[in-house]
């Protein structure tokens, strides 16, 4: 994986620059003299390959796009201590606005936020209702880039119609990931594809899918001819990925639907053969298994997804955060998910989510609702440009 990692961004440094076409070269002085801004980025695991892809456009493109910014990662981050050791060290080194990938507290978080005087962005996710709420009047939290419950849902909601149609077989296998650890959008993901297989079968399970989705140990349920085993926990860890690759290959299902990334599952379970799908990203990883006829379906996000994102928390360390507030609270702007059930169509959008000349957000479009560029830019038009995240929004940018 670290060779993949090492090729792509010296690949992207040498390309950047061409990218970066509307930077002139008096711009990048001017950037250069001004003070260098310090973000932040919280991640959960340095080696996911979708950590990798958005690392891989901030470092390598959006740094050269934007002279004046550096970004400072965490490692990866399993539990709140973590995020809290995090916030203070990004403190101690002049951080001055955090955009997370994960969140286990996030009033705790924001209050640390407003003790060092950071900003704090979801960068990419989705949190509670009422976890948004309790901060969104903190002028240190910016708000939440990300799905948002109903968006979660429906990824979960398609995958399973998905597999109901197009799989043989009445029995499956879901790995709920962290649902029960508090991650959010797996709880989301996993109710969904539980109640979207019962309403297909015309049944009930005793237990109400919101429950189901929590159960902290993996569980197999039965109503009328539907069959579901539940499998929880983070399958890159080891003492849960043995076992949840031995229910893989058991052969006692049909067909299995994740919640998050398949690679070392997949990996552990050279023996399984049955349809596969994930909610996860558009990866080189996934493309391989795709290829390779491991993995069915994916739905995810790609690399420059998270352009908007930076562009939110750029402003705000220019100075310019009070102007992209929601009436005078935090925002939530909604992006989805782009998905695949071919390789050939997961190539086709691969292409996109990973070029290097042409990308899905590139500097241009981002410029434009940069204060700094832009002196009309607003709320509304960040908002929009966010919110065109399609496939099909891309290609018109790009003029395809």
């Amino acid at each position: 994986m670290r060779h993949i990692w090492v090729w792509l961004s010296a690949l992207l440094v040498s390309a950047a620059l061409a990218g970066c076409g509307g930077v002139s070269q008096k711009e990048t002085e001017a950037a250069q003299e001004d003070q260098t801004h310090k973000i932040g980025v919280l991640v959960y695991n340095l080696a996911d390959e979708e950590v990798m892809s958005f690392r891989s456009y901030l470092e390598n493109y959006i740094m050269e796009c934007f002279p004046d910014v550096e970004f400072y990662y965490s490692d990866s981050v399993s539990d709140e201590e973590g995020i809290q050791e995090f916030l203070a060290l990004a403190h101690e080194n002049g951080v001055e606005g955090i955009m997370s990938f994960l969140s286990y507290d996030l009033e705790e978080e924001v209050a640390a936020c407003e003790e060092y005087e950071m900003y704090y962005l979801m960068a990419s996710g989705t949190v509670a209702e009422d976890a948004f709420h309790a901060v969104e009047d903190s002028p240190r939290f910016l708000g939440v880039v990300g799905p948002g419950t109903e968006v979660e849902y429906q990824a979960g909601k398609e995958m399973a119609e998905y597999f109901m149609e197009e799989t043989a077989g009445d029995s499956y296998l879901i790995y709920s990931g962290g649902a029960a650890q508090g991650n959010e959008m797996h709880r989301i993901r996993t109710q969904a594809i539980l109640e979207t297989l019962e309403e297909g079968y015309g049944v009930t399970f005793d237990t109400p899918a919101e429950e189901l989705a929590l159960t902290e140990e993996p569980v197999k349920l039965q109503s009328g001819s539907l069959e579901v085993g539940i499998y929880p926990g983070f399958v890159r860890l080891d003492g849960v990925r043995e076992g949840a690759a031995k229910e893989l290959d058991s052969g006692a299902y049909d067909s299995a639907m994740a919640v998050l990334p398949v690679g070392p599952l997949v990996e552990e379970a050279r023996g399984s053969n049955i349809p596969l799908g994930t909610v996860d990203a558009y990866t080189e990883g996934n493309q391989t298994l795709f290829n390779s006829g491991d993995l069915n379906y994916v739905a995810g996000k790609y690399s420059s997804i998270i352009g908007p994102s930076f562009v939110v928390m750029y402003n705000a360390v220019k100075g310019y955060a009070e102007d992209f507030r929601q009436d005078g609270k935090a925002f939530q702007i909604q992006q989805g998910f782009w998905s695949s059930s071919s390789a050939e169509d997961y190539s086709e959008k691969y292409s996109l989510a990973s070029a290097i000349y042409v990308n899905a957000y590139n500097f241009e479009d981002l410029q434009h609702v940069c204060r700094d560029y832009n002196p009309d830019a607003t709320l509304d038009d960040l908002i929009a440009l966010a919110s065109a995240y399609t496939y099909e929004d891309a290609l018109a940018r790009r003029g395809e």
